[in-house]
């Protein structure tokens, strides 16, 4: 039996995708539960208004679809890509460069960054659990994936380590992913006569049961259209939209703001493990920041105001307890971590007196504006004492007394015997008024979802290949697991290039 779905049950007003939340939690809790309904349904079919053939089917222009879209078309491939958006670009809309080794670029700058210790540094960093295969291969092609970007019009400015370590980050002319590269790629892909289906919503992917993959079923204009294709290469930007799986992830929307383009909704997820694809959604990472609900927050000149972490490691983190839970320093290492330990919480605040306040202000007036914006939203609270902020930020107050009671005198002692804080980051909390922030998480994107292997097919429960089936781009990333060690600075994108690139030439030798 071949698996599509049925054009009845897109149509109808008794659409069985409508009845699931138009795909969004299809296939989320229980691959025995509404999965298998969604395929039971899928087996009665009817003939879709329209068949169309390619050799290669790409879902999403993102970063990585872009790049496969380009690549494959120069193999001489005939190429489809499916964006559920009006235009290209999702996610890579807001990047500003890309991670590269031996590209033209640093040659001339004569920087020399070795493979090999930043392949130890990043896996050391994952604690072991990323692949290192991976990582060797991405690392290895990134210098060439560079040049072969210039090459089709991307537009760099530079070559710096942005926030990380090392002179590896090839930062967009423009500082903007939109401009420098989404715009020239996709008129590259449109120069070699790749098809785009904008406005069109990839719904499921065609196969036998044990099979490969041949296609993928599209709603576009009301109207059902089967794509078949040798190969198919979802690059759907991950399902940081799907308010189902980011609770499970521990970020509901009690705990988080939503950044990034919308329209990440797992769906491309959903297909993939309806098809028999291997989830690795339990240990996705996330580019979360820790912000304040309405607040703009900036940058600038070296400067964090009241984003990423609140960038106040003097200050207390308090959990709804009234307890604090870890070295408030901890994002010096990696700024990703920052939000990790606060998913264990109901609730988190940043805790400030008036000395460590004034530090953090710098008398700087944007500062002094938002702090005011946040105590009128409510998100930021004032007392004059201690039990009062504690009543008005929600915290146990008899908790939090004992623990600013201790910390303080970890502050005199100069060692912070629960945590280990850096000595200089530690001061007392001891000069009213008293402000509590509260932060969540501001999450951009999802990384890694759909187990992969080197040549970015998607594997079953047995790790074997699924013919036809490759997931690019952060869906199909296995470079991180739980955390994104954003120290390598433009990874995730080198990732997406990469990707695309290494599914599209196995594809064309194996399969075209």
């Amino acid at each position: 039996m071949t698996y599509a779905l049925d054009r009845r049950k897109f149509i109808g007003g008794a659409s069985v995708l409508a009845a699931a939340g138009m795909l969004g939690i299809m296939a989320g809790c229980s691959p025995n539960g509404q999965a298998s309904a969604a395929k039971e349904e899928a087996k009665q079919q009817s003939a879709p208004d329209e068949t169309r053939e390619y050799d290669i089917a790409i879902v999403g222009a993102g970063a990585a679809g872009l790049a496969a879209c380009v690549d494959a078309a120069q193999q001489g491939a005939k190429v489809v890509c499916i964006e559920q958006n009006p235009q290209a670009g999702g996610n890579c809309t807001g990047v500003e460069g890309c991670f590269g080794i031996n590209s033209s670029m640093q040659k001339e700058l004569g920087v020399d960054a070795d493979p090999g210790s930043t392949i130890r540094m990043e896996l050391q960093a994952s604690q072991l659990k990323a692949s290192g295969p991976g990582y060797v291969d991405m690392v290895h092609a990134s210098g060439e994936n560079i040049d072969w970007l210039v090459e089709n019009g991307v537009k760099f400015g530079g070559v710096d380590a942005d926030k990380g370590d090392l002179m590896v980050f090839h930062r967009f002319e423009t500082g903007s992913g939109q401009d420098s590269y989404v715009v020239p790629m996709a008129a590259k892909a449109e120069e070699l006569g790749v098809e785009f289906m904008y406005g069109s919503k990839a719904r499921s992917l065609v196969y036998e049961e044990g099979g490969p993959v041949t296609g993928v079923i599209v709603e576009a204009d009301k109207s059902v259209i089967q794509i078949n294709a040798k190969a198919v290469m979802l690059a759907t930007g991950g399902f940081a939209d799907n308010e189902e799986f980011m609770a499970e992830a521990g970020l509901d929307e009690t705990k988080r703001k939503q950044g990034g383009v919308p329209g990440h909704d797992g769906s491309g997820h959903i297909m993939a493990v309806e098809a028999g694809a291997k989830s690795c959604r339990d240990h996705a990472a996330f580019l979360v920041a820790d912000f304040v609900q309405g607040l703009p927050g900036y940058y600038e000149d070296g400067k964090w105001c009241f984003m990423i972490g609140v960038a106040a490691p003097y200050a207390l983190w308090i959990n709804e307890n009234g307890e604090r839970f870890i070295n408030e320093d901890c994002p010096a290492t990696n700024i990703m971590l920052m939000f990790v330990p606060c998913l264990r919480n109901k609730s988190t605040h940043v805790v400030m007196d008036s000395a460590m306040l004034e530090q953090y202000m710098a008398g700087d007036d944007e500062t002094q504006k938002q702090l005011d914006q946040g105590i009128k939203s409510g998100e930021i609270v004032k007392a004059d004492t201690l039990e009062e902020l504690a009543k008005a930020a929600g915290f146990d107050a008899k908790t939090f007394a004992s623990t600013v009671e201790e910390y303080n005198g970890f502050s005199e002692a100069g060692s912070d015997h629960n945590y280990g804080k850096d000595p200089s980051m530690l001061m007392p909390l001891a000069q009213a008024p008293f402000y509590a922030i509260r932060i969540v998480g501001e999450v951009n994107t999802s990384i890694g979802s759909i187990s992969t292997d080197r040549t970015f097919h998607a594997v079953d429960s047995n790790d074997e290949p699924i013919e036809g089936l490759y997931v690019i781009g952060v869906e199909g990333a296995m470079l991180w697991s739980d955390v994104y060690t954003i120290n390598v600075s433009g990874g995730c994108n080198a990732n997406n290039v990469n990707s695309a690139r290494t599914a599209v030439r196995n594809a064309v030798e194996t399969l075209l």
